[in-house]
């Protein structure tokens, strides 16, 4: 893995409305710096994150979603991980999407469902890792954060970053913080968090889309006047933070853990 700089963006979409949230998606695109390899945004952001309006504007992967997308990331030279509402045959899936200037790469289904979503969406049952410029990146979504054991899954994969999308309420401001430095410094990797900011549909989203380090240490967050953030990840880190903090190789494994 060489050093790669990799973003976060945030926003608040227009509800229902998917062109205009893709256009906003374009223009923070192009706001970054030209070095970067890829970028995250929020779960669900290309509709708003309101079940009633994403439900109805579920799409095929790939699809003519994913097409524009594809387009921005020609245009930008940035890859691009989004969420979106996933059509896949009688099932819709809560969807982040990684695509490339060659089109969807990737695909990670949402595995832990909250509150409303557990009726009408099906909840994916695997973890999705994708080679990017960046190194192995592994993708979870929202409520996948707080389960450690998810992350895990990545650490086992070899993954060196992982990719969180999600809509944190405001209200909860300081887990999403905790949540993001915690997987970071528990599985020593990079996090690049991307959450909603503003309001829809009287949600109030909490912002603060930030990069940790694999000491778990905040490297950069955004703010509402910020809303595209980048950090370069330096591979000489990851390796020091898992010389001094062993996780990985301390962990016994579960045939270990059977026996005593």
């Amino acid at each position: 893995m060489s050093n790669a700089r990799i973003a976060a963006c945030q926003f608040e979409p227009h509800i229902g409305d998917v062109d205009a949230n893709l256009d906003r998606i374009e223009r923070l695109t192009e706001r970054l710096p030209p070095a970067t390899v890829f970028a995250v945004f929020p779960e669900l952001c290309v509709t708003g994150y309101d079940l009633d309006s994403a439900l109805p504007a579920q799409t095929a992967v790939p699809g003519p979603v994913t097409d524009r997308i594809q387009t921005i990331a020609q245009k930008t030279g940035v890859d691009l991980l989004i969420g979106l509402p996933e059509a896949a045959g009688d099932d819709v899936y809560n969807s982040l999407v990684y695509v490339s200037d060659h089109g969807v790469k990737a695909i990670y289904r949402k595995q832990q469902l909250w509150g409303d979503e557990a009726a009408p969406v099906t909840a994916g049952t695997e973890p999705t890792v994708v080679e990017t410029p960046a190194g192995r990146v592994g993708m979870l979504l929202c409520y996948d954060l707080n389960f450690p054991e998810l992350a895990l899954e990545y650490a086992k994969a070899g993954c060196d970053l992982l990719a969180v999308s999600a809509a944190w309420r405001q209200s909860f401001d300081h887990d999403w913080r905790l949540l993001c430095c915690a997987r970071a410094l528990d599985q020593t990797c990079y996090i690049v968090g991307s959450n909603h900011s503003g309001t829809q549909s009287g949600r109030h989203h909490a912002g603060e889309s930030l990069i940790a380090g694999p000491r778990g240490e905040i490297i950069t967050k955004a703010t509402d006047n910020r809303p595209t953030i980048s950090a370069e990840i330096d591979p000489d880190a990851i390796e020091t933070a898992r010389r001094k903090n062993p996780v990985q190789k301390s962990r016994r494994n579960e045939g270990d853990s059977a026996r005593r």
